[in-house]
């Protein structure tokens, strides 16, 4: 690293984090503080009009003024009242990372001009060697990305810029960089890269950003599913998007952050995306994931490996009807039989860990889980759905090495046994997030896994190949014609487990794969599980305190939806979801990104020899000498994301109506 010495802890509301990505912040030499009204002798300074408690003295259209930030719409009433926000409420704020390039040859230079010419500034600079300098506290706004900046932190990576400009500008400066083409907006140009040292520590800052700040998911603008956007968005979606985004995509004034590649940058970050457990064998190495395949052929037949593992092999658990192969019960997930107890279970996609428990087993076996929150790109699509894990075995007595989410997790330190702990932890795809336990009732208890998709928006039902069944109104029994009709053989208005398990043995279960079902979560204790159980004619050889004894020994053990856990988890209480075939949503998800990339990679390739010079009207960082894409005009207004919200609410994360996806 440089002359200065990183002291790794990252400052949010006030309260220092220490992370492995090589920090100096603006406590520790050289002392740059953004949040200073006056100006800060560095290095590069060139001007002698910037002394010491001077005013920025660049020619600024608002005449000359000291203040380089401002506060949060969101926490202004923080602040008004004389206090800092608390940890939490910045948390929820924080929703978008906006990348820049800053055009000069150090961040000395960079927190020169933005600080003592410009009156800007920004939370982080990355210099050449990978030293990130943050220089302002991340609950505060920056000057660094116009009217963006009031759910945003910024970051201005140190380069150059164009190569044309100056082929020989690193060179010059005993430096080297290599160049990389680009086209943003339609041009094409040769740009310096970043150098390895920064990549490297800006994935470290971003790896620990993950873990702090839930609000900001590691995903980045697509034009297609699974394919960066090189151009500006339309104003609504980038305002609401949340994730890692450039500068060009806020305004077509500019081109930076040039050529980072922001897919790559994200693919790194949040790991591969898997199917929940191996369709054969477990694998020798312990560190093989159950990839998806990313060609078509390849991926239809890894699906079908596992919907075997659930219609040919289990004895129930079917989707979208037959909870142990039995009655029109609904079932939001399906039964895979691994193979063997205690087989690696794997998160199928990047998220937040948001719910857990572990204990000794029940009645019926284990009742342990994991819930997982994921909020995605998908195309031009924000979309937030779950994954669930149920029947795991107990991460307190295994003598497996400990998951690595219950090591980060200070919460679950607190949790006794077979209790519903809530919890924020983030979990990268392809995570080992718990083992195969074992489950069911009498002679169907053996090893499986319940896994379980679902939303609380509709996501997919308008979209080719998906059929929505709104079984919102049938409470806990499904009276879907479009599906006990082709499983009701005898037509008696009931399903045996003899004909669940002989539909879906003999396929039958394809015709329901892409069905999207609306109706309540077999978690929630409301409706009641014993009225529920006594109208029908499924139980009717059931005598009351049989169907109350059935409800206590199989049934009430597994249940963990209520409002507490539903509010922490955001999820409505109601329980009422919209549930997705969890082999055919991770099938679906991942082919959505093998057409676009096909599309996509049979389009024009960038070619170096197209590169032409910065066009008229678009500049870096460095050539925005006004600051008008960087300043806020924000300053005395109100968040429109927030403004409708109490402060429980946004503590949540929840976004107002007019600014949801």
């Amino acid at each position: 690293m440089g002359i200065y010495q990183p002291s790794y802890n990252l400052i949010i509301a006030g309260q220092p984090f220490h992370i492995d990505a090589p920090i100096v912040n603006w406590m520790d030499p050289p002392y740059w503080d953004a949040t200073k009204e006056v100006c800060i002798s560095t290095a590069t300074e060139r001007q002698p009009d910037c002394k010491p408690g001077g005013v920025p003295y660049g020619n600024l259209p608002m005449g000359p003024y000291t203040k380089r930030y401002s506060t949060r719409p969101a926490l202004r009433s923080y602040y008004s009242n004389g206090k800092s926000p608390p940890l939490d409420a910045v948390k929820a704020v924080i929703k978008q990372f906006v990348v820049h390039h800053d055009g000069c040859i150090s961040a000395d230079m960079c927190f020169n001009v933005l600080q003592n010419e410009r009156g800007l500034s920004v939370h982080f600079l990355l210099d050449n060697d990978g030293t990130i300098y943050q220089t302002i506290d991340l609950a505060l706004m920056a000057y660094h990305a116009s009217d963006w900046n009031i759910a945003s932190i910024g970051v201005e990576l140190c380069n150059r810029g164009d190569r044309l400009a100056d082929k020989d500008y690193y060179s010059k400066h005993k430096m080297e960089r290599t160049s990389k083409a680009c086209r943003i907006n339609g041009h094409t140009f040769d740009a310096w890269d970043y150098t390895p040292a920064q990549y490297d520590s800006f994935k470290k800052l971003a790896r620990a950003l993950t873990r702090l700040l839930p609000n900001l998911p590691v995903e980045y603008p697509q034009s297609s599913p699974g394919v960066q956007s090189w151009e500006t968005l339309p104003m609504s979606a980038s305002f609401n998007f949340s994730g890692y985004i450039g500068h060009y995509h806020l305004t077509s004034q500019k081109w930076d952050p040039g050529p980072f590649d922001f897919k790559d940058f994200c693919s790194n970050l949040r790991g591969a995306f898997c199917f929940p457990i191996f369709a054969k064998d477990d694998p020798k190495r312990l560190e093989d994931q159950p990839k998806v395949p990313e060609q078509t052929e390849k991926l239809k037949a890894a699906a079908d490996d596992l919907y075997k593992l659930n219609e040919q092999r289990a004895d129930g658990g079917f989707f979208p009807v037959g909870p142990w192969g039995e009655s029109r019960l609904w079932h939001g997930g399906v039964h895979l039989i691994p193979p063997k107890e205690g087989s690696q279970v794997f998160s199928a996609f990047p998220g937040r860990l948001v719910a857990a428990r572990m204990g000794p087993p029940t009645s019926i076996g284990s009742v342990n889980f994991v819930l997982l929150r994921h909020d995605m790109t998908l195309g031009k699509q924000r979309v937030q759905f779950y994954s669930l894990y149920m029947h795991l075995t107990d991460e307190h007595t295994t003598k497996e090495k400990p998951l690595d989410w219950i090591t980060k997790s200070e919460a679950w330190k607190t949790v006794k046994p077979g209790d519903i702990a809530l919890l924020d932890e983030a979990v990268e795809s392809g995570s080992v997030i718990g083992h195969v336990g074992k489950a069911g009732p009498g002679d169907l208890s053996r090893a499986q896994l319940h896994v379980e998709f679902f939303s609380s928006a509709d996501l997919f039902s308008e979209l080719p190949g998906w059929q929505l069944v709104d079984g919102s109104a049938s409470g806990r029994f499904c009276e879907s014609p479009e599906i006990d009709g082709i499983i009701d053989s005898d037509h008696d208005g009931t399903l045996s487990h003899e004909e669940l398990v002989r539909f879906y043995s003999s396929g039958g279960g394809a015709q329901l794969h892409y069905m999207i079902t609306l109706h309540v979560s077999e978690w929630t204790a409301e409706p009641s599980w014993g009225d529920a159980l006594r109208v029908p004619k499924d139980f009717k050889k059931y005598k009351p305190a049989e169907i109350d004894s059935l409800v206590a020994d199989q049934i009430t053990p597994g249940l963990w939806w209520d409002a507490k856990t539903a509010a922490h988890c955001r999820l409505p209480v109601d329980g009422v979801v919209y549930h997705y075939h969890p082999i055919s949503f991770v099938a679906w998800f991942n082919q959505q990104m093998v057409d676009a990339a096909t599309v996509a990679n049979a389009g024009d390739k960038v070619d170096i020899k197209d590169a032409k010079g910065v066009p008229p009207g678009v500049t870096d960082d460095l050539g925005d000498k006004l600051g008008t894409t960087m300043r806020s005009s924000t300053d005395l207004s109100e968040d429109p994301c927030n403004k409708n919200l109490t402060l429980k609410e946004m503590v949540l994360g929840y976004d107002a109506p007019e600014c949801g996806p």
